[in-house]
């Protein structure tokens, strides 16, 4: 194993809240990717991408989490590895996770450190404050009933978040399944 670099990864939320973590030069992008999610204690279920930054956290070349085929290029987070984001002390990026909701966390080199013996990387070292929920932001220019209403999922009172189509509302009546392919 190669040199670790030791990170610090700040979320952009109202409180301050950041994590260290240590992770192998030569991991691939996507080792990031997991390490940060499981430092602030999210599922990460959601579409992501790093971004190479200046000093001014402006979002440069984009490092998706999967390369899309019909894409500019083939590069993705498996292919990528964290020397090729952060290569020298004074590189600076930025994650963005929940493309919704845009989370954004800046990622920057602390030190280059030598690999303890035994140690596992990626670890987490250091932590300062209490992360919010993923869900907790509404997805950017819509709120949460907007966009569930969109989807006809409104919130209404029994409804749970969904229709399971037991109403008495208007619309075909189906005796079983087959009766699908009559309206289609």
């Amino acid at each position: 194993m190669g040199k670790i670099l030791k990170l610090r990864v700040i979320l952009d939320a109202e409180d301050d809240v950041f994590r260290d973590i240590e992770i192998a030069v030569d991991a691939p992008l996507v080792h990031l990717h997991a390490a940060t999610l499981d430092a602030f204690g999210w599922e990460g279920m959601e579409l992501a991408s790093f971004y190479k930054s200046n000093d001014q956290w402006d979002r440069g070349e984009e490092i998706p989490l999967m390369a899309m085929p019909d894409g500019p290029g083939t590069i993705d987070m498996e292919s990528m590895r964290v020397a090729d984001l952060l290569p020298d002390p004074g590189a600076k990026a930025v994650y963005v996770y929940d493309f919704l909701r845009m989370w954004c966390f800046y990622v920057e080199p602390v030190a280059w450190i030598e690999p303890e013996e035994n140690a596992g990387y990626p670890r987490l070292v250091m932590e300062f404050g209490q992360p919010p929920a993923p869900e907790s932001r509404a997805p950017e220019g819509v709120s949460d009933a907007d966009f569930l209403a969109a989807l006809g999922m409104d919130e209404g009172p029994g409804s749970h978040g969904h229709s399971t189509g037991d109403d008495e509302s208007e619309g075909p009546e189906f005796t079983n399944l087959d009766d699908l392919d009559d309206i289609y």
